[in-house]
């Protein structure tokens, strides 16, 4: 399971990620002129439209080389992006090396998915020797920091014992905080304890909750043991696991 969630997609959707900023002309020049005066934050933003083709075209040399300008000013955002250009070769020369070593100094400072990044190289031997210590260091740091797939391996990890010692209370804690950020498999896991009362009483209600939240994803597991589910909860059970999700939906769709 941890092989299969610590894999990333890398630049593109590291890109697509970030704050999205409107191509129209007054915009476009004010970030420019911000990006050209030193700001690294408007740099960031203005390789990210280049890359996206906001200029008409998508144009990854130009975004590398903005990106390289808010590099040099030590912006952990910019080192995280560009050194996934360097280990895929997207407007630079494929340089693993290079690319890995500004991956790394981007987790040092603090970079979320840096530090993901950081984990996965360790647990796959992505450029370094595998290390299931420092795959475990960087997983929790970056779960600390926030990211909701370093959570759930995190949370795997707990619970199953493998690589720390088991601790079911803190698996349920991460778990939590995935599932809370969206992270549908963190929804669906969590559904499954609680069903079946690992490690406390069971709480089919919440769990109901859960996998109606997923279910709404097209998530086929959480649609199936929702079916399941429901056949043995009575009206007021499944009335109060849908107002519980339906709060939940509404908190994250008024959020974003």
């Amino acid at each position: 399971m941890i092989k299969e969630t610590v894999r990333f997609l890398f630049f593109a959707v590291l890109l697509l990620a970030g704050v999205q900023y409107s191509a129209l002309p007054e915009v476009a020049h004010a970030l420019k002129v911000a990006a050209r005066s030193g700001d690294p934050a408007a740099q960031v933003a203005l390789a990210r439209m280049y890359f996206e083709g906001d200029f008409g075209k998508h144009d990854p040399d130009m975004a590398a080389r903005w990106l390289q300008r808010a590099v040099d000013q030590g912006d952990a955002d910019a080192m995280n992006i560009l050194g996934r250009f360097h280990l895929a070769g997207v407007g630079v020369e494929r340089d693993p090396a290079k690319g890995l070593a500004l991956l790394r100094a981007a987790a040092d400072k603090g970079q979320t998915q840096a530090q993901a990044y950081m984990a996965y190289a360790y647990g796959q031997g992505a450029g370094v020797k595998r290390n299931a210590a420092e795959f475990l260091r960087w997983t929790r740091k970056a779960a600390e920091s926030g990211d909701a797939r370093s959570q759930f391996n995190l949370a795997v990890l707990l619970l199953t014992g493998s690589l720390v010692p088991q601790n079911i209370p803190e698996s349920y804690l991460w778990l939590e905080r995935a599932a809370d950020q969206g992270f549908t498999e963190a929804q669906v896991n969590l559904g499954e304890l609680l069903l079946r009362g690992v490690g406390q009483p069971p709480d089919v209600v919440e769990a109901c909750k859960w996998f109606a939240i997923a279910g709404t994803k097209g998530h086929p597991q959480a649609e199936k043991r929702l079916h399941q589910i429901v056949e043995y909860m009575t009206k007021e059970e499944m009335d109060e696991a849908a107002h519980r999700a339906n709060v939940w939906l509404e908190i994250k769709s008024g959020a974003r």
